[in-house]
């Protein structure tokens, strides 16, 4: 289930491609969502992987948790190599969530802390701890949307 919120914005397709580094890019780019659709559809290289640990402060181990791949595929495969559907899915919900978790804070760092503290919001848990299937990550995603209109989390 790719997140739904805000899928229009180009600004954020536009940076989805430029941390992931996606070359082949589909021709109708008038709707994000052929193009998210169309990236996801022929997979996200492996070393996208490793554009996207740039931008975010995650480690490799934590991402390939959250995009359900092990850490040996990530070392292992090609780096040309495509991501399967799912894990290119993953890969792109999380870039699409961090990408607008700074432009909510800020700042990559006030979002990470954000990512560790317990939210009363979300049951008190953390919401990098939801981040591993799409349901959590949608939940992190509205309160993300809530933050950014003023009703703190």
């Amino acid at each position: 289930m790719l997140l739904d919120n805000n899928i229009d914005r180009p600004e954020e397709r536009e940076a989805v491609i430029k941390w992931l580094k996606i070359k082949k890019t589909p021709l109708r780019k008038d709707n994000t969502k052929y193009v998210y659709l169309d990236i996801i559809k022929n997979g996200i290289a492996t070393k996208s992987v490793n554009y996207f640990l740039q931008h975010t402060g995650l480690t490799k181990t934590q991402v390939s948790k959250l995009i359900h791949v092990s850490i040996r595929t990530l070392q292992r495969n090609n780096p040309e190599k495509a991501l399967n559907i799912n894990s290119s899915e993953r890969l792109l919900e999380l870039t699409r969530l961090y990408f607008m978790g700074i432009e909510t804070f800020g700042d990559k760092d006030k979002f990470n802390k954000w990512l560790y503290r317990p939210n009363l919001s979300l049951a008190k848990q953390k919401p990098i701890e939801l981040l591993e299937t799409s349901l959590g990550a949608g939940m992190v995603m509205d309160e993300l949307l809530r933050i950014e209109f003023g009703v703190f989390s």
